[in-house]
């Protein structure tokens, strides 16, 4: 599994398996198949794939767009939460706003 850490200024395609444990300053793209664990910081929006699959611990300020992916979410949305398709869970003790 890659791992990200420090901060990146780009938009980022996820295209394997892939470890955030820095931040992202721009939008993310999980790629079909891969799975992207988030315990640091995206600022941006997170757009879920077909068949992928993201757990998140850590924060995302920006709109999550799941569109067949799998989507946890244990951390903090700041932002709107689209569930096109796929499926989504929200733990209790979640914020999304």
């Amino acid at each position: 599994m890659r791992v990200l850490n420090g901060k990146i200024e780009n938009d980022v395609q996820i295209s394997e398996d892939t470890r955030l444990s820095g931040m992202i300053v721009g939008k993310v793209v999980v790629a079909e198949n891969n799975v992207f664990l988030i315990s640091g910081m995206v600022v941006g929006d997170l757009l879920l794939r077909s068949n992928s699959s993201v757990k998140i611990n850590g924060t995302i300020n920006g709109d999550v767009i799941n569109s067949g992916g799998h989507l946890e979410v244990y951390g903090i949305i700041n932002g709107n939460l689209f569930e096109e398709s796929g499926t989504t869970y929200i733990d209790k003790k979640a914020i999304v706003s």
